[in-house]
């Protein structure tokens, strides 16, 4: 079971990363937010990110601490009083990840204490989560995201506890599920909407994080009716030392 803590403060720094060209993706480096164990990005309900079915989500890692922590510090959630509809944890000792939909939780072992960046993709059938890890394949869980009403996303934590200690990045979150050749080309690609490198299921994409932009408040929804961009109805209040997002009338 997973120990949960309350965050205390916010710590997330941007890292400013240069454009990239497609002959250069070899030696892209995705967009990372910082995290020290003591804060998180918390983002309001949005329709978008209920992702009913299928879909996808992707995003890059990095475990930064040594031994084993109290508790299994959370990727990222999405999460009501019901529980979470979706969320994905990484186990206390760096050594596997986890995903909890409702009353469901399974995962798989892989060793991330090496500190460094692992691409993460989680993709989901309605039925079925297919879990990949820098690349490859790694397990089908028989459970998809459970259908449980939520009003908190976070990047960084199980909600406002479970803070992570690392590096997250270039979370994407699309309404179908991808097929792993592209999973695995765009990974290494930033998201461009139209020329020769156009993503081929653009059209699917819901949300995004932006923490190379240092303009943006570090995350994004689409624009689509009656679903305005977060970084458009985002405040900073740090009163009580939580960065958290709210809606504007």
């Amino acid at each position: 079971m997973i120990r949960l803590i309350q965050v205390l403060a916010l710590s997330m720094s941007l890292l400013i990363i240069f454009p990239v060209k497609a002959e250069e993706v070899l030696d892209y480096r995705p967009p990372t937010a910082s995290f020290s164990g003591k804060g998180a990005l918390l983002l309001p309900f949005a329709n978008v990110l209920n992702i009913n079915g299928a879909g996808t989500i992707e995003f890059w890692v990095s475990a930064q601490w040594e031994g084993k922590l109290e508790y299994d510090p959370g990727i990222i959630a999405y999460v009501g009083s019901g529980g979470p509809r979706f969320a994905v944890h990484m186990a206390s000792n760096a050594k596997g990840i986890g995903i909890y939909a409702g009353q469901y939780y399974e995962g798989v072992k892989y060793d991330f204490t090496d500190g460094a960046l692992h691409y993460v993709a989680i993709v989901t059938t309605g039925d079925f989560i297919d879990i990949y890890i820098d690349g490859d394949f790694q397990r089908t869980l028989e459970y998809g995201f459970a259908e449980l009403p939520a009003d908190t996303f976070s990047i960084g934590s199980y909600s406002d506890r479970a803070s992570f200690i690392g590096e997250i990045g270039q979370v994407r979150i699309w309404n179908e599920p991808l097929d792993q050749d592209t999973l695995n080309k765009f990974s290494l690609m930033p998201l461009v909407a139209d020329g020769p490198d156009v993503h081929p299921d653009i059209q699917a994409l819901v949300a995004m994080s932006t923490f190379a932009n240092p303009n943006s408040n570090g995350f994004m929804v689409v624009e689509g009716e009656g679903e305005p961009n977060l970084t458009e109805r985002v405040s900073e209040n740090f009163d009580d030392g939580v960065m958290t997002a709210v809606g504007i009338e």
